[in-house]
């Protein structure tokens, strides 16, 4: 399990995250940032924070993504 992988990430005031399918989009007063997310990869919004998990089981090189994704 990776121990990065699993904190969640706290969005701060005046920043937007929003998640359409595998594509995730932040907006803040800097700019904006969009990201393709592999299918093995899930990512949530809930109570101000970024959830990033596995979806089923990962092989070795899916569980290194979920932590680099997190990251």
């Amino acid at each position: 399990m990776s121990r990065i992988g699993k904190k969640s990430i706290e969005i701060p005031q005046g920043v937007t995250v929003t998640v359409s399918g595998s594509e995730v989009l932040v907006k803040g007063s800097k700019g904006e940032l969009k990201q393709v997310v592999r299918p093995e990869i899930g990512v949530e919004v809930k109570d101000n924070k970024v959830l990033i998990a596995p979806k089923g089981q990962l092989p070795k090189k899916g569980r290194g993504l979920w932590g680099l994704y997190r990251a």
